[in-house]
């Protein structure tokens, strides 16, 4: 009997290492699985439920890749002063993926090297109006993101900026009132 059972488990133990459970859940590590070949990321799903899969980016030397806002945010708040690009400087326009160009009253870009996995480039930021890029210790403060009327831009978060934490109330209505127009955003929340 001793015997039986001793084999069971080794068949057991290496069942569990190296087969894939229901669902494409490694048994022994718990962790979901990718569905996807060697080298691709899956990325949501088609409609009729199979797995959307794209190449994994390539990073250049000193890019990170940031999987979701909260993650972003605790590593902004812990490292505040990644280099910033503005595409979109206070002024210009922006269509956010529409034929209407929207005048920024703030300025628009991103960090350059914290990549964001939604769209491969760049987390994109909005500073507060009474700052500039130029201002030490640029702390997110809110974030503004897509609603389901762009079902395909979910996760493209915009981040808003401040120095030091600090924006005025000035700063909160002008941020508010330019989303507000825009029915594809949620409303902007603050932190």
């Amino acid at each position: 009997m001793k015997d039986i059972l001793t084999k069971w488990n080794k068949y057991k133990i290496r069942e569990n290492a190296y087969s894939m459970g229901t669902m494409g859940v490694n048994v022994a590590s718990g962790y979901i699985s990718s569905q996807c070949p060697q080298g691709q990321e899956q990325n949501g799903f088609h409609p009729d439920g199979t797995p959307f899969c794209r190449d994994k980016p390539e990073l250049n030397k000193g890019q990170e890749i940031i999987q979701t806002r909260d993650e972003l945010v605790d590593y902004v708040r812990q490292h505040p002063n990644h280099e910033i690009y503005l595409d979109k400087p206070r002024g210009s326009t922006k269509t956010f993926g529409t034929n209407t160009d929207y005048p920024l009253p703030f300025d628009y870009g991103e960090w350059t090297n914290l990549i964001n996995p939604a769209d491969d480039m760049g987390w994109d930021l909005i500073i507060v109006p009474s700052a500039t890029k130029d201002d030490q210790s640029l702390i997110p403060v809110g974030f503004v993101a897509y609603n389901d009327q762009k079902p395909h831009k979910i996760g493209n978060d915009k981040i808003i900026i401040a120095p030091g934490t600090i924006y005025t109330k000035d700063d909160k209505e002008i941020i508010e009132d330019f989303f507000n127009e825009l029915s594809y955003f949620n409303p902007v929340e603050w932190y």
